[in-house]
């Protein structure tokens, strides 16, 4: 079955050097609650929260925050870096009102980290000065972005958040904190690695010399967890005193709610005997009409017949009616009106971008009128809205280079309605899943315009003998004819280099890798090109070359980086581009080598590898600056597509799209589906003759690029 991991979480709270055992502020952990949006109920919240301001911060403050950050998160539907935007964006918005008001100006800045383990998937999100701290035995990784530090919530209409994603393992060690990044050594943190929660925590607390809040979590398998972090011994008795009791209670934030009971009859008395009078009064005053207008009602009404809680319940029913009909036609009327000012001000920064070039000159009027149109969703909508948001969106894909294509599924019913699909290989005629939640590898064949048809036939994974022998899979790719087999199929590797060989109308092949040297440190992605295998192991900082002997990968393995050892933590994914590496990394960088033998080998000759000491994203559009990693994007995946047209694909978890860059990494343009997925895109290949096809949930969609 797919991994699926929880958490153990420590609460940090250091002010003064040391330790506080109250809860920090600002600072939350959470499971999902019993009714949460779609796509939500599996979902572990990770949440710290500080505030800048020209004056003190109320600490119950901070925490109202963040709790209707999380409130955000859980009931918003969709991919897990949507749901985070809009707990960002609603904090954004409260510390923009707050900033708003002339009358007490308080300048506030906000800083958000946030993280969401799902499954074995770790998800962060950054908006303002913070930083994620993931800690392995050996490797301390640092996910920090200058650019959100920069740009903290409160100071613009809309946030910006920086996102990370990671593959958690048992044992990982996480700090989320909004404090700079500079706080601890590497050494101090490379020790953690070993120690229980309480013993990091109180490592942590000596080295630091800042005031901070954050979150220690240690990633544990299913059923590890502990109920809630220990920091405090037992008493000898084994059983825990009302002082630890009450520690723990403050060091966890425990809360508990108290009522008041109010004595009322004292207040009932006095306004009973008012109300009865004037009560009598308009009675009387109502017979005596009646009876004027219509003689027949000769019986007079009795005030005293009235109880003395038939008149408190009067008295408090029609004020609350009054109030409640005033209050529903002033928010009606509200409403309309703040509706129509946001469509107005849109309509006018749509005129302003019409008489301006559909470039990089307009985007602003075009970005101002989206956010109008936003706004003006939250109170309604009309024909005039849609009409302008249909207008704005194409104005912006077409300076954003964004193609909106028609993706169709590929067969009828998915894979299984249960099925989650992590993994796709795809050729002219053959497309093979890899059902990460069932571990199972299923072949389809067809073609992309008659729809494709499930091999029941096929053997491979799944299969009794071969999951004895295989554990969960990390990775597989297309092996090209001859291959294994003597046919065009897959291979798939495990995490002790197990390789599983599978084609049609054949029966599937295991065989095991000879192991490096200096052993696994972890197998993370493979690639095949020609006769050779490519194994990137991102512990070790090194690809390990297996060349093919009747289409087996075998023998020792070679480096791929042989005169110098490179700095491959972090890396995720690669790709062979002909005969250049791409290696793609958490943060959205990347590493292009190349790899030639000067000489003969019976010569002796010389391996060299040479790499792009700075591989930026270029961008030719006017304003448009190099930069380290795909702007406003999280790649988590890559695929090279071959000639004619070579070029590299990122599947982007941002946007749920694809990212499409030239070989020199020039910016070509972004793919999306007309109609949003209701799911992440979990995988992604392309296929011949220029085919895209992506995975959500249990179905596979397609579509043909031009």
């Amino acid at each position: 079955m797919a991994q699926t991991f929880e958490a153990d979480i420590a609460l940090i709270h250091i002010a003064g050097g040391a330790a506080r055992l109250t809860s920090p502020p600002g600072t939350l952990a959470l499971t999902a609650p019993r009714r949460t949006a779609r796509g939500r109920g599996d979902d572990f919240l990770l949440l710290n929260l500080s505030l800048q301001s020209s004056r003190p911060v109320s600490p119950g403050y901070l925490d109202h925050l963040v709790r209707m950050a999380a409130d955000a998160y859980y009931g918003t539907p969709g991919s897990v870096t949507s749901a985070l935007r809009e707990a960002a964006a609603l904090v954004n918005d409260q510390l923009v009102d707050a900033n708003q008001d002339e009358s007490e100006p308080i300048n506030y800045q906000g800083n958000l980290m946030s993280a969401v383990l799902r499954g074995k998937d770790l998800y962060f999100g950054q908006s303002g000065v913070g930083q994620v701290i993931l800690v392995r035995p050996g490797a301390v990784n640092r996910l920090s972005s200058e650019e959100a530090s920069e740009r903290p919530l409160g100071i613009s209409l809309a946030p910006h958040i920086r996102f990370y994603h990671f593959e958690s393992q048992p044992n990982d060690l996480l700090i989320l904190t909004t404090t700079p990044s500079d706080l601890w050594s590497d050494a101090t943190l490379s020790g953690l690695a070993t120690l229980d929660l309480e013993q990091a925590i109180d490592r942590l607390v000596a080295a630091s010399n800042y005031d901070l809040t954050g979150l220690l979590a240690r990633i544990v398998p299913p059923g590890r967890a502990g109920l809630q972090p220990s920091f405090l011994s037992a008493t000898p008795s084994g059983e825990s005193s009302p002082q630890a009791e009450r520690s723990a209670q403050e060091r966890f934030g425990t809360i508990k709610r108290s009522t008041r009971r109010f004595a009322l009859s004292s207040y009932i008395a006095p306004l009973t005997r008012s109300l009865k009078s004037l009560t009598a009064r308009t009675l009387t005053f109502l017979s005596q009409t009646l009876n004027r207008l219509a003689p027949g009602f000769s019986e007079p009404l009795h005030p005293d017949a009235l109880s003395r809680q038939m008149l408190v319940g009067t008295a408090i029913a029609i004020p609350l009616i009054i109030v409640t009909i005033a209050s529903l036609v002033y928010v009606r009327k509200g409403r309309r009106e703040e509706f129509q000012s946001y469509i107005n001000q849109a309509r006018t920064s749509v005129m302003t971008a019409q008489t301006l070039p559909l470039d990089e000159t307009s985007r602003g009027e075009w970005e101002n009128a989206s956010k109008m149109l936003s706004l003006a969703e939250t109170y309604g909508t009309s024909s005039e809205s849609q009409t302008l948001l249909e207008q704005v969106r194409l104005a912006l894909d077409t300076i954003n280079l964004v193609s909106r294509l028609d993706f169709r599924p590929l067969v009828s019913g998915g894979f299984g309605s249960d099925a989650m699909i992590t993994g796709l290989a795809a050729s002219a005629t053959d497309l093979y899943v890899l059902d990460g939640k069932h571990e199972i590898i299923r072949h389809a064949w067809g073609a992309p315009e008659r729809g494709y048809e499930i091999d029941t036939a096929f053997e491979c994974l799944g299969t009794a003998t071969i999951s004895q022998e295989l554990t969960t899979p990390i990775d597989f790719v297309l092996q090209p004819a001859p291959g294994a087999l003597g046919m065009e199929g897959v291979v798939a590797i495990d995490e002790d280099g197990t390789l599983l060989y599978c084609a049609p109308d054949r029966q599937p092949a295991i065989a095991q890798l000879t192991p490096p040297d200096i052993g696994w440190g972890r197998i993370q992605a493979i690639d095949v090109y020609g006769d050779s295998l490519y194994v990137l192991d991102p512990v070790m900082n090194a690809v390990w070359i297996y060349e093919a002997t009747g289409g087996f990968f075998s023998g020792v393995p070679q480096m791929f980086f042989v005169e110098e050892v490179r700095e491959l933590k972090g890396a995720i994914d690669l790709a062979m581009a002909h005969d250049e590496l791409v290696v793609l990394y958490a943060d959205g960088r990347l590493d292009r080598c190349r790899r030639s033998l000067t000489g003969s080998t019976d010569d002796g000759g010389r391996i060299r590898v040479e790499c792009d000491p700075q591989p930026y994203f270029q961008d030719e559009r006017l304003g448009r600056e190099p930069t380290a990693q795909i702007p406003g994007a999280v790649p988590v995946e890559l695929d090279y597509s071959p000639p004619p047209e070579p070029s590299l694909y990122f599947l982007d978890l941002l946007s749920n799209s694809v990212f499409h860059y030239s070989l020199r990494l020039v910016y070509q343009g972004q793919f999306m589906p007309k109609e949003p997925f209701a799911e992440e895109i979990s995988a992604m290949t392309l296929g011949p003759p220029n085919d895209l096809y992506l995975a959500v949930g249990s179905q596979v969609y397609q579509t043909r690029l031009h």
